[in-house]
């Protein structure tokens, strides 16, 4: 099955403040870290991030650096999604939005 067909597992992003990376979200059941980069919309899962290192991660004055020196080279998976939505709002008519 290839990667953009499997389905990603369900762990929460948060934005983060970084240059290089999007948004950040971990799973420390299954040791799981989900990396999404500011371009783009794939989602990385790393496996075998203990919460030490996801701490740290969190932690460091830059993230980007941390990444690419710490997390970058370890083993991967890569979910495409799919892009957002836009809602239109509903209007006043009786069907709804156009």
């Amino acid at each position: 099955m290839s990667a953009a067909a499997k389905k990603q597992p369900g762990i929460p992003m948060a934005p983060v403040k970084s240059a290089q990376l999007g948004a950040i979200g971990y799973d420390p059941e299954r040791q799981v870290l989900a990396v999404r980069f500011t371009r783009g919309a794939t989602v990385y899962h790393y496996g075998g991030v203990k919460p030490e290192l996801h701490a740290e991660f969190m932690a460091a004055k830059s993230m980007g650096v941390f990444f690419t020196q710490r997390i970058k080279g370890m083993p991967f998976t890569k979910f495409e999604t799919a892009p957002e939505i836009e809602r239109l709002p509903a209007d006043d008519t009786e069907g709804g939005a156009l």
